[in-house]
């Protein structure tokens, strides 16, 4: 069984990528979105992420999503009150509650999900995470039918 240092490893490690995942800072008006931007935010979340988690959120463009709705909301976007909380652990694997808000200009959006961490030889990366996404793609639709 994987211990409480792993515990503490992992909880850190979910909850760094979860606070950089829709980060992004208030543009200026008419400004677009930077491809270098969206670079950044991919090369930062990388190595807390499997390779398979990473690619399939590049694939669907997961880590713009925060610059598109700091751009279409003309606010900063970032997660606040983030708790998380031990679901299932073995030596591998480490399944995690979580509860935070997403914040943007006087808006937010309540998240709630469960992140799964796995160790890859000795470093804890998120593998899955499965939460309320239905209120952000209301959003994104938003943005599309604009």
């Amino acid at each position: 069984m994987a211990n409480d240092g792993d515990l503490d490893e992992a909880i850190k490690v979910a909850k760094e990528y979860k606070t950089i995942e829709y980060k992004a800072d208030q543009p200026g008006p008419n400004e677009e979105i930077l491809m270098e931007d969206i670079q950044a935010k991919q090369e930062a979340v990388k190595p807390l992420t499997t390779t398979v988690f990473y690619d399939q959120n590049v694939i669907t463009r997961t880590y713009q999503n925060g610059f598109l709705i700091a751009n279409y909301k003309q606010s900063n976007v970032e997660m606040n009150d983030l708790e998380l909380t031990k679901k299932n652990q073995t030596d591998h694997e480490i399944e995690l509650s979580y509860t935070g808000t997403l914040t943007f200009g006087n808006e937010h959006i309540d998240l709630h999900g469960d992140i799964t961490m796995v160790k890859d030889t000795d470093t804890w990366k998120v593998n899955k995470d499965v939460y309320n996404f239905e209120e952000i793609v209301h959003i994104l639709d938003e943005i599309i039918s604009k």
